[in-house]
């Protein structure tokens, strides 16, 4: 191999230790517990506030870091306001209904698994915690829902409370909006998408492989031809074979 070769293999070499490298350090996920974005706090705030004047019944929703002790407030909002508890104004809200996730992260490294914890909590006497859990298990929201998108998950279940406290006799139910006359009715807009959090976590890294990929290709395809370009040794005329 000739030194041109030589520093070609290296340069290869190089490149392959540095994407080894990252695609090691992407393996190790990060542990944190994203909270929801501005506006998908904002309108579930305002949309749970509508059901408290016509219901009477207070809703709020409570995100947990489960990886602390005690667990780390994330997220923690209501009808009474975006970042403000539900059970901080007895007088606003004589009755709440709180649903609460604690979701726990792990590194790749770690034998443990993500996990997620749903509970309901009330301090009305006409339903119970188990009731209104029960409820929003059967529809589907459970602990593993949470552990994909937990904030973009739990704004969706905090707006469901209004509905099974509904069901569970323990509420008044919504009146059925019908659109004002000669007016058409506008489309209920849905929370902001939260996207692939994978590649908005990562995109640096997977933009960082990409490219190291592309070189250690040309460098692997140049070697090959600085190989192909060396004259293999003829054999001299009269010369023994070996």
């Amino acid at each position: 191999m000739n030194r041109s070769t030589r520093s070609v293999a290296r340069v290869a070499g190089t490149l392959a230790i540095l994407v080894v490298a990252l695609a090691g350090c992407s393996t190790d996920n990060s542990t944190v517990v994203p909270a929801p974005s501005t506006d998908e706090a904002a309108e579930t705030s305002r949309v749970l506030a509508d059901a408290t004047a016509v219901q009477g019944m207070c809703y709020g929703w409570h995100l947990q870091d489960g990886s602390s002790t005690p667990d780390k407030t994330v997220s923690r909002g209501s009808s009474l306001g975006p970042s403000t508890p539900v059970d901080s104004d007895p007088t606003a809200c004589r009755e709440w209904v709180e649903v609460i996730v604690a979701v726990t992260f792990t590194s790749a490294s770690s034998e443990s698994s993500d996990s997620a914890l749903l509970s309901v909590k009330t301090n009305s006497t006409r339903v119970t915690n188990g009731d209104l859990q029960r409820r929003l298990n059967d529809i589907g929201l459970n602990g593993g829902a949470f552990l994909d998108e937990p904030a973009f998950v739990l704004m969706h279940t905090a707006l469901a409370l209004p509905l099974i406290t509904t069901e569970a006799g323990a509420a008044t139910p919504l009146p059925a909006t019908a659109p004002s006359g000669g007016t058409p009715s506008e489309p209920a807009q849905a929370l902001p998408s939260a996207g692939n959090d994978f590649l908005r976590t990562r995109w640096g890294f997977l933009a960082t492989a990409g490219v190291l990929f592309l070189l250690g290709l040309v460098a692997v395809g140049y070697g090959a031809w600085e190989r192909n370009k060396v004259k293999k040794p003829q054999p001299q005329p009269g010369a023994a074979p070996r």
